[in-house]
């Protein structure tokens, strides 16, 4: 594949298709391209683009850099890059995204022009920053390494696609002095020879060579209580938390995270109102402060954590009159967010995070963003151009996360944005994982979290069981646990997060004794699977994607495996299912024999890898609404 790039600049639009110029094998094996091209004839203006591919996973690494060695500035209003796809068709795969509705699929068959992206300053309101490209040759996951605004573009070209993405959007532009440069957002493109396949790589890359989990210093097993749904900031007090800080432990919890409610005066003001005045504690509700309720939960002997949107200012904040040269502006009008495009802005967001983290000691920090900053600040005081804030604001909040990192290893940093509005690849290597979305529902769980894995490792993926709720975002359910409940629906709830990264949000103390006991007995399941399978697997979708509505695949499997390729596979029967599933795993090794156990049925077999993989395994004699876990552990190799 050659390169290709999307340029605006001054009164030009080009679109530029590249041959390497030079290639370079690098100490880790990795292979580097270098394309390039001159803008102008004197070769004052010029785009280079790197490729970097990578010795181990089919994923490539694409980047676009322009350079002006003019002696006047040049205004450049697009950088896009991407790659040229030598194919008679192509099928395009995406995902429109919005609250309540991240990760819905479409396709397009691409005979014309085609482009969509995200407008609104969010990665992923709107669409998702992905693209699943499919041609009869090869197929390609494609992700955005971007958190603002952003566009695709496929365009069919004399038997070849060329195919970008880039930041720019309408009202950004960037003057680049004489001597500067400006550096795209990145896309990697991953190879399969089919969209699955080539997701698994990307799966893969992103673990080893992206996550912040490589870096270790958290607790071994990531289960999380937070309080927020059952309580909201309504009704949340110091004594409140504890309570279910001390159930949450007991049930095998590892950090209890307070969420919003926390901060700001009682002054009839709701927490959204009162965002940015994280120095002033609600004393009515948390008389002790921060630093007492984190002390007094790791006395209970769970790790705490905190929520902060520290981007955002509300309108009641008295941050809007302390600090009003730090906030974004917008034609002189405030946007509701501190620019970290600028230096002092940065400055009192670390100020923030050190008096959470150093001086309150929290374990977990949650970062939250509930607005649409685009098109972004145009403040001339703030050491950007008027037409690059909202990028400038994004280079300052991966360099703020990166700081955070670096000074305080042992913390959780979980991102968060309205749910999963934000939820890119770039976000995603600055932060541990991304609650994938505000409604929690199982049948939408299961929607969001397998269009996540199209390019994010299971590790990555955070998100409630279905919570206990005071609003109707969950179809309407508050409280989807009672007494009389069919045991079987209690693990189907629980066990479609055991995938990922699981969380809980109910009012424990109100819990059924039983549902506490099977929830400590789950988690300790999730215990046992959790570094082989979660962390440091790799996840497979035997199935397509099941979907919101009682549309999609109505049985969908997941399956798991370990280095030593032994699998859990995780079936959900939803409403209006077929009676029986057969699935296909992969990952196995042919000639091994395993046990294959299916947990709730209690039903065993042993078959050699290459026969599960060519004869499957049925899954069957499920309720609706109900969940099934099978397990193939390794018994010995096949004697020749």
């Amino acid at each position: 594949m050659n390169a290709i790039y999307r340029i605006g600049y001054n009164d030009k639009n080009y679109v530029h298709e590249l041959t390497a110029h030079t290639t370079e094998k690098l100490d880790d094996g990795s292979q580097k391209e270098l394309y390039m091209r001159f803008l102008d004839y004197r070769a004052n203006l010029r785009v280079e683009i790197t490729v970097l591919r990578d010795a181990e996973f089919r994923v490539s690494k694409y980047t676009a850099v322009f350079h002006n060695n003019t002696d006047e500035d040049i205004r450049l209003y697009q950088l896009d890059v991407g790659m040229s796809v030598k194919s008679e068709c192509m099928t395009l795969q995406y995902f429109t995204s919005d609250w309540g509705s991240e990760f819905f699929p479409h396709e397009q068959e691409i005979n014309s022009e085609f482009s969509f992206g995200s407008i609104s300053g969010r990665s992923s309101k709107g669409f998702s920053p992905w693209a699943g490209l499919i041609t009869p040759q090869r197929c390609y996951s494609v992700a955005l390494a971007w958190s603002g605004c952003w566009n695709c573009t496929v365009n069919p070209e004399q038997e070849q696609f060329q195919f970008t993405m880039g930041l720019s959007s309408e009202g950004f532009y960037t003057d680049i002095a004489p001597g500067g440069s400006f550096t795209s957002a990145s896309i990697y493109v991953a190879e399969g020879e089919n969209v699955e396949e080539a997701s698994l790589q990307m799966r893969r890359y992103f673990r080893s060579r992206l996550s912040l989990l490589n870096d270790g210093g958290i607790a071994d097993v990531p289960l999380e209580y937070n309080e927020w749904w059952p309580y909201e900031d309504k009704y949340i007090t110091e004594d409140i938390y504890l309570e279910n800080a001390k159930i949450a432990k007991e049930l095998g919890c590892r950090y209890a995270v307070m969420d919003a409610g926390w901060f700001g005066s009682e002054n009839g003001q709701g927490w959204y109102e009162k965002r940015g005045d994280w120095d002033v504690i609600n004393k009515e509700r948390f008389p002790s402060g921060m630093k007492a309720l984190c002390d007094n939960a790791k006395k209970i002997g769970i790790l705490p954590g905190i929520w902060c949107e520290i981007e955002a200012v509300g309108q009641g904040a008295e941050l809007n009159h302390t600090h009003d040269n730090i906030i974004a502006k917008r034609d002189g009008k405030s946007l509701g967010y501190v620019c970290l495009g600028s230096e002092e802005g940065k400055a009192w967001a670390m100020s923030v995070v050190d008096k959470i983290l150093g001086e309150y000691g929290a374990k977990w920090i949650k970062f939250d963003f509930n607005l649409d900053p685009a098109p972004g600040c145009n403040a001339s005081n703030h050491g950007h151009g008027e037409g690059d804030g909202l990028y400038a604001h994004y280079i300052g909040y991966y360099h703020l996360m990166d700081d955070i990192h670096k000074k305080y290893p042992d913390v959780v940093i979980e991102n968060c944005s309205s749910g999963g509005l934000r939820h890119d690849i770039e976000m995603l290597s600055h932060t541990h994982w991304g609650h994938l979305s505000d409604p929690d529902y199982t049948e939408f769980h299961l929607q969001v979290f397998w269009g996540a894995l199209s390019y994010l490792h299971q590790s990555a993926c955070l998100h409630f069981s279905w919570s206990e709720v005071l609003q109707d975002h969950n179809l309407g359910i508050l409280n989807p646990i009672s007494e009389d409940m069919e045991p079987y629906k209690f693990d189907y709830y629980i066990r479609a997060v055991l995938m990922g990264i699981p969380g809980f949000s109910y009012r424990l103390p109100e819990m059924p004794e039983w549902c506490k006991r099977r929830l400590k007995e789950l988690a300790g399941f999730y215990e046992d699977i959790y570094e082989d399978y979660i962390l440091n697997g790799d996840a497979y979708r035997l199935t397509s994607q099941p979907l919101m509505g009682g549309k999609g695949e109505r049985f969908p499997v997941f399956q798991f495996n370990n280095v030593s390729a032994e699998a859990v596979v995780f079936a959900f029967r939803l409403q209006g299912a077929e009676p029986q599933q057969l699935v296909y795993p992969k990952g196995l090794i042919g000639d091994v024999l395993y046990e294959v156990s299916y947990i709730d049925s209690g039903r065993t077999a042993t078959a050699f890898g290459r026969e599960l993989q060519t004869n499957g395994i049925l899954l069957s004699d499920l309720p609706e609404e109900s969940s099934e876990v099978v397990r193939m552990v390794r018994r010995g190799m096949q004697r020749l």
